[in-house]
């Protein structure tokens, strides 16, 4: 089957991701997913709810609680709540958060840019339109009724 084959490649692609942050999990001492946060809130300005960081990155909500309070022990982020309602919590890259995600997203850049050599403009914006609508897709799938 052809899908298999895309499948297999983003597998692959994810282990390979994986591997490229390492060095910088490694130097920094961080597990995948603080440095997962740190991207995360970097790498998306507005989106900066541990809700955000759950429901985009599907970590599990108890993953991203237990990164988000290393973090935060570290002085790497701090949590801003709202005045009018206290229960909305906002995360914040301290100055030694920022640097660390600018490390991270430099391996990013080198990752996607390896990735994506020999790649049209044309062809990636085809492969993101294929992809929303495969993740529209999964999101509404029900393995049950699939029957």
């Amino acid at each position: 089957m052809e899908l298999s084959n895309y499948f297999d490649a983003m597998g692959k692609a994810k282990k390979e991701y994986i591997r490229c942050l390492e060095p910088v999990c490694k130097y920094f001492g961080l597990t995948q997913n603080e440095l997962t946060v740190l991207l995360f809130l970097h790498n998306n300005p507005g989106l900066d709810r541990a809700a955000d960081i759950v429901s985009c990155r599907g970590i599990a909500k108890s993953h991203v609680s237990l990164a988000v309070s290393n973090l935060e022990a570290r002085a790497l982020l701090t949590r801003r709540f709202e005045p009018a309602d206290r229960r909305t919590c906002h995360l914040v890259l301290t100055g030694k958060g920022t640097e660390i995600a600018e490390a991270g997203a430099a391996r990013q850049r080198q990752f996607f840019e390896a990735l994506y050599a020999g790649v049209s403009q044309s062809e990636r914006e085809q492969l993101r339109a294929i992809s929303r609508k495969i993740m529209d897709n999964i999101s509404h799938f029900d393995c049950e009724s699939a029957k």
